[in-house]
């Protein structure tokens, strides 16, 4: 009997010191984690905030790391749908040619786990319009398929958009019924051509476009 109790009571302090060891390592793990993880957004922001043409920042880079930082970085939920996501916080710029910018995120569903997208939408005569799509997160989906979401080509075929293109709600062009056109005549149309590259993973493409019809529709509904 005494045995039975020193040895429960040698497992009983080895787990204890087991769970406080890995409890520690897990708090100093986590900094590194979310300091990672912001600097993965600030890099996706950044990117946003370019010329989808020229590449040149639409804001200037220090100018960029001033709003975000006093605006905060920790991902806040602005408003749940029953689609998806938009995550915030909302960052907004002032163009160097004058044209409000608005930076936000949101994730709908893929086909493992939520796809994670980060938009920049500038405001014009017409509405809002796309300028450059990010997607920082799509861990869950299928190598070789879905998760070819993560090539910059590929997610090229998701921007600019015009106004008119969003109004009506982007789709991929499976679902528009693979009409004919080059990917940059689709997407006026808000078709995002993908059915070419990404042959058999319709769920992840579908699940950004998802994410950035709710941006979309959030901003639409707080500029109101």
């Amino acid at each position: 009997m005494k045995d039975i109790l020193k040895t429960g009571l040698i497992l009983m302090v080895f787990t204890a010191i087991s769970g406080l060891f890995l409890g520690l390592v897990y708090v100093g793990v986590k900094g590194k984690i979310q300091e990672a993880d912001n600097a993965a957004k600030l890099s996706a922001i950044k990117f946003v905030l370019k010329d989808p043409l020229t590449g040149d920042y639409l804001v200037d880079e220090k100018e960029i790391e001033e709003i975000v930082k006093k605006t905060g970085i920790e991902t806040v939920v602005l408003k749940e749908y029953k689609e998806g996501v938009v995550l915030g916080p909302l960052y907004e710029f002032v163009t160097k040619d004058g044209r409000d910018a608005y930076v936000l995120s949101g994730y709908a569903p893929g086909f493992g786990g939520n796809v994670t997208v980060v938009a920049c939408f500038i405001k014009t005569e017409d509405g809002f319009m796309l300028n450059s799509v990010r997607v920082i997160d799509y861990s869950q989906e299928t190598p070789g398929l879905g998760a070819k979401i993560g090539e910059e080509s590929i997610q090229r075929r998701f921007f600019p958009v015009p106004p008119e293109g969003l109004k009506n709600g982007l789709r991929v062009d499976k679902d528009a019924g693979l009409p004919k056109g080059s990917p940059e005549e689709l997407k006026k149309q808000g078709i995002v051509k993908v059915s070419d590259v990404m042959t058999g993973a319709t769920i992840t493409p579908r699940a950004v476009v998802t994410a950035l019809n709710l941006m979309y529709r959030y901003l639409e509904e707080v500029s109101k």
